[in-house]
């Protein structure tokens, strides 16, 4: 077991992480208070530096400053999450009913117009595995509407996105939160989205996925799809709906559809220099799902 550093611990390691942060913009002491309430929320230390960084430099001093809206884009969603303010009623799975406890935003979910091609789009990974997740869920699962398969969508690009942290050594792995994961499967639905087994529940707004303990919420996820994505999302929706429904079959798009992502997914570097990081989206490869086959034996 990896022991836990204490933000009161005077470790050299510690200490010496403050002047290379703080040189970036304020002073230490501001430096310092932000490391340890980002600590304070379950931030391991190896990633509270990273972490501050990315806060400082979108001119986010106090944990109280951020919102959904002014997320960074380089922060890793898990890390954010942690961060943000948990609402009361956000589908957290402790004690009452899943579906008791979620509430939705108001309005309807639907897919925006059209717009020119874009040629490359700078992007991370995680908003285009979870449009494409979406996208498949939506064609797998016909009888889900635009918001349950947004559900869908961002508990599959959870639990991979989990998986890889993991492998990286970013994240530990968590057997509570299988346990609770797995507590919402037993009254509820199971779905295959890009291999991976994603549980539901039912609730008075339609199917909701769970991942990592929570209910996930249609409209966060969309508005973080918009935010990324901006003008060019009903374009890419498109693309990637042509792509899916190329298919022969959902049998196909369901043994090929992680293929297709990796096809078309940002290049980034390898390892933990690239968690995170922005690429170049080629808007060209998006329609071409044959490209994502393995080629037939000879």
């Amino acid at each position: 077991m990896q022991s836990q550093h204490r933000f009161g611990d005077e470790s050299p390691h510690r200490l010496s992480i403050i002047p290379s942060i703080s040189s970036m913009t304020t002073n230490q002491q501001q430096v310092g208070a932000l490391l340890k309430a980002v600590i304070a929320k379950g931030v391991e230390t190896k990633d509270a530096v990273p972490t501050i960084k990315s806060l400082i430099e979108a001119k986010i001093f106090n944990l109280s400053d951020l919102t959904e809206e002014n997320v960074p884009s380089s922060l890793d969603p898990f890390i954010s999450n942690k961060l943000l303010p948990k609402k009361r009623g956000n589908g957290r799975l402790k004690g009452a009913s899943p579906t008791k406890r979620f509430k939705s935003s108001a309005g309807i979910i639907s897919q925006p117009p059209v717009t020119a091609k874009p040629e490359t789009i700078v992007i991370n990974r995680s908003p285009v595995l979870t449009l494409w997740a979406t996208i498949v869920a939506k064609n797998l699962y016909t009888e889900l509407d635009l918001s349950e398969a947004l559900t869908l969508g961002s508990a599959a690009a959870a639990q991979i996105a989990k998986s890889k942290g993991t492998s990286l050594g970013i994240y530990e792995k968590d057997e509570t939160q299988q346990h609770l994961d797995a507590s919402s499967a037993a009254t509820g639905e199971t779905y295959d989205v890009l291999g991976m087994t994603i549980h539901a529940v039912k609730t008075d707004s339609g199917i909701r996925a769970t991942a990592n303990g929570e209910i996930q919420n249609p409209n966060k996820t969309w508005n973080h799809l918009n935010k990324r994505f901006q003008d060019s999302l009903g374009f890419i929706m498109e693309r990637m709906d042509e792509a899916a429904k190329a298919a022969d079959g959902q049998e196909e798009l369901r043994a090929s559809a992680y293929r297709y992502y990796m096809h078309i997914r940002p290049n980034i570097p390898d390892g933990t220099k690239g968690w995170g990081a922005h690429g170049r989206l080629e808007t060209n490869k998006l329609s071409n799902f044959f490209d994502a086959k393995p080629t037939p034996a000879a």
